[in-house]
């Protein structure tokens, strides 16, 4: 995750950097990791919809927060299908990220089901990610915008 400290090394792609950072806020063991990964990887001026609705920090926050209430042995796992990346530079400090992937072991009530289910959220992205210093040196990125799908699946035969 980033960590803000500067470095010598040159920063990882925007794809990884994407990964990593997803999967550490879905797969996180409590909720202290799990804000703290948020807050690794999204701007606190983050403008986002999900399915259409507008969404802040705060909003995206709470969101994730309910996901993880209920979840497998082991805590929810990131599948990732693809990313896709369009640098704005060759440093690979900003630029656009789209990609799809599935949180799986997740347990919610679902219309018709008694007590809890096994769901998959599928979900496809497009963000924008910027340094948010001028120090190449630094590695300050975090998601600016963010456009978000998810549709939610049951999984057959699945109960807690």
């Amino acid at each position: 995750m980033a960590n803000d400290a500067p470095s010598s090394q040159p920063l990882s792609s925007l794809e990884d950097w994407s990964r990593q950072h997803i999967t550490a806020i879905f797969e996180a063991p409590t909720n202290e990791l799990t804000l703290q990964a948020l807050d690794s990887a999204f701007s606190r001026a983050l403008k986002a919809t999900v399915n259409g609705e507008p969404c802040d920090f705060e909003g995206f926050g709470k969101m994730i927060a309910a996901m993880a209430q209920e979840t497998a042995p082991g805590g929810p796992r990131v599948d990732w299908i693809f990313t896709e990346e369009t640098l704005d530079d060759a440093g690979h400090r900003s630029g656009v990220v789209k990609g799809e992937y599935f949180i799986r072991g997740i347990f919610a009530k679902v219309p018709g089901a008694e007590g809890l289910v096994e769901i998959e959220a599928r979900k496809r992205v497009n963000g924008r990610i910027e340094s948010q210093s001028s120090d190449a040196g630094v590695d300050s990125r975090r998601i600016v915008t963010l456009d978000a799908t998810v549709n939610i699946l049951p999984v057959a035969g699945k109960a807690p």
